[in-house]
């Protein structure tokens, strides 16, 4: 058991809904890593693509970036008297999941979440078990807030309120597990 998972157990009902969503995604990325075997995961699928410890990495960093912002969202929300959630009902329909699955559509990440070249598959999976439970912490910290209310500009899907944002976290892994069965199945060809 995480040192918060007592903590999870008694998020809202929102918090914990995303918070599922995040493990979901989670445990399929971590079923395709296991697809490319462990001696590929380090080998560049093609020219201008990421290796499998280079999406990692690129997950951790999005990942540990999410955290911090939320920590800092959180605090300002909680000094400004933002209102207690009130609404119960699912939040995972307000985000159209097409706008972040669609792989058909190449997109470029900032420069500020890009992999470092030289990342090890199984130093990034490290790292990204670390910024996840900061982002879980985080989550659990927001609980009861409003998130609704809080808002701030995404660089491709525009603005989104903190909910959309966590969704999106979700819906990014997601994409990127298919990128790295892709890897997978290029691999058995």
């Amino acid at each position: 058991m995480s040192p918060d998972a007592s903590d999870e157990r008694t998020v809202h009902p929102r918090i914990g809904e995303l918070l599922e969503l995040l493990e979901e995604t989670r445990a399929s990325l971590t079923m395709a890593v296991a697809e490319v075997p462990e001696d590929r995961r380090d080998t560049r699928a093609g020219e201008g693509r990421w290796t499998v410890g280079e999406i990692l990495d690129h997950l951790h960093r999005i990942d540990a970036g999410f955290a911090r912002r939320l920590q800092k969202i959180v605090a300002e929300a909680k000094e400004r008297g933002t209102p207690a959630e009130h609404e119960s009902s699912s939040i995972l329909d307000r985000l159209d999941p097409k706008l972040v699955l669609d792989r058909s559509r190449r997109l470029e990440a900032p420069e500020i979440v890009r992999p470092a070249s030289d990342t090890r598959a199984s130093d990034a999976l490290a790292a990204l078990a670390e910024s996840r439970a900061a982002v879980r912490a985080a989550l659990t910290a927001a609980s009861g807030l409003a998130l609704g209310t809080i808002t701030f500009q995404h660089s491709v899907l525009g603005v989104l309120d903190m909910y959309q944002a966590t969704i999106f976290l979700g819906l990014h892994e997601a994409r990127h597990a298919e990128q790295i069965r892709e890897i997978a199945r290029a691999g058995r060809a």
